[in-house]
């Protein structure tokens, strides 16, 4: 690059170093953007799963927890675990959806009835930090 030019405030041979701190920058603050916008849909989530949980199983209710291991990524997981068959620590959450009893598939169906919530808080959540 010619020597003594500048940008008025930086010299030219720095521009390249100062638009990727910008964009490095840019892309922080839409991680950070995202990870909130997951977690406002991720907390409809868990409140509707929180309801619809059975009132027959224990604690379950107060077992749903929001994993956020994953970058992106959001699990809504249930801690409350039982002992069966000569197994211990069976997620009850894994009972009752996958085996015949009256609660089959409960949580699959919560998520079906309040996938345009999740998602409207998703929107929200990314409209309001525009």
């Amino acid at each position: 690059m010619g020597k003594g030019i500048t940008t008025s405030r930086l010299p030219l041979d720095k521009l390249p170093d100062a638009l990727s701190e910008i964009l490095t920058d840019a892309v922080r603050a839409n991680f950070d953007t995202r990870q909130e916008a997951i977690q406002a849909g991720a907390e409809v989530f868990k409140t509707a799963v929180e309801q619809a949980t059975p009132k027959d199983t224990g604690g379950m209710a107060e077992s749903w927890e929001i994993k956020t291991k994953y970058k992106d990524r959001r699990y809504v997981g249930n801690t409350k675990t039982v002992s069966g068959g000569g197994k211990e620590n069976i997620p009850l959450s894994n009972v009752l959806e996958h085996s015949d009893n009256p609660h089959n598939g409960f949580i699959r169906q919560c998520f079906d009835a309040t996938e345009s919530q999740i998602f409207d808080a998703i929107k929200k959540s990314l409209s309001n930090r525009r």
